[in-house]
């Protein structure tokens, strides 16, 4: 992708947001305004998350890739904040690119972010698609325990070690033997896009703050695309299943002998699944 798909965008705060836009979102500025997909990336991530959605789906469809604050290429946050902040940056995104409606697509802790911006725009988000992701309060299944002690050490860590580790972690576990050359391209994709530690460990007080709420799900009315790999064992599925019996305009899609990864493990299968539901709204 070229250095003219990206343009950064200063807020109103002054910090800068990088955003990278798909090929058909540079060629059709008319569908562009209308059609326009954000693209919200997980935790430590930018816009990596997406990239193979976008070799996928990004010549029919206006991609707007955004790295969250700390992340990518965007301004480092220099306090703390929360995930509703993060979704303020994404409208704010949304307004200077001219948008008066858009679709959503979060992965992970970009659903976090997706729901949230959900809760302060509902009316000027056409579909939401929320893939390998929960949401707050007693209904959800935790997630692992991750200290900010432990967010240090695992970042000390050298490399390769650091990131075969994790994405180790959220593979299927039978990807490394059965695909190796697509396990060595997931990890040389996260290495080729480095997190500040000071800034991970930002996000993930943010995290810790949104899933200790309850948001007000079954306000959520557009049409919505719950997505998960079916071995996920990061973000459990059930919490995938609970999200789908609280969205009441729901479909939800088990991608099968996928991790939390699944985005990246099996490609064709989400854009599938993607384009199914985008052509349906």
């Amino acid at each position: 992708m070229s250095h003219d798909a990206s343009r950064s965008l200063t807020l109103k705060s002054g910090k800068q947001i990088h955003v990278v836009f798909s090929q058909a979102a540079l060629i059709d500025s008319e569908i562009m305004k209308t059609q326009a997909i954000l693209c919200l990336s997980g935790y430590g991530c930018d816009h990596y998350n997406f990239l193979s959605i976008n070799e996928e789906l990004g010549e029919r469809y206006p991609l707007v890739m955004i790295d969250n604050r700390g992340m990518g290429e965007s301004s480092y946050a220099d306090e703390d904040y929360e995930m509703k902040d993060l979704a303020s940056d994404a409208i704010e995104v949304a307004d200077l690119l001219g948008f008066d409606q858009f679709h959503v697509a979060g992965i992970s802790m970009g659903g976090f972010i997706a729901q949230e911006l959900v809760m302060q725009a509902d009316d000027r988000v056409k579909s939401l698609a929320l893939l390998c992701t929960t949401s707050g309060g007693p209904d959800f299944i935790d997630l692992p325990v991750a200290t900010e002690e432990g967010l240090r050490a695992f970042y000390a860590l050298e490399e390769p070690l650091r990131t075969t580790s994790v994405i180790t972690a959220t593979v299927h576990p039978e990807l490394p033997t059965n695909n190796k050359e697509l396990f060595d391209a997931i990890v040389e994709l996260r290495k080729s896009h480095p997190a500040d530690v000071d800034q991970a460990i930002m996000q993930k007080r943010a995290v810790d703050k949104f899933l200790d709420k309850e948001l007000a799900l079954s306000e959520v009315k557009m049409p919505t695309l719950i997505m998960t790999g079916a071995q996920d064992r990061y973000v459990n599925p059930e919490n995938s299943k609970t999200l789908h019996t609280k969205l009441s305009h729901s479909k939800l899609c088990m991608i099968e002998d996928a991790d939390h990864l699944f985005f990246l493990e099996k490609p064709k299968e989400c854009a599938q699944e993607l384009d199914k539901f985008w052509q349906s709204i």
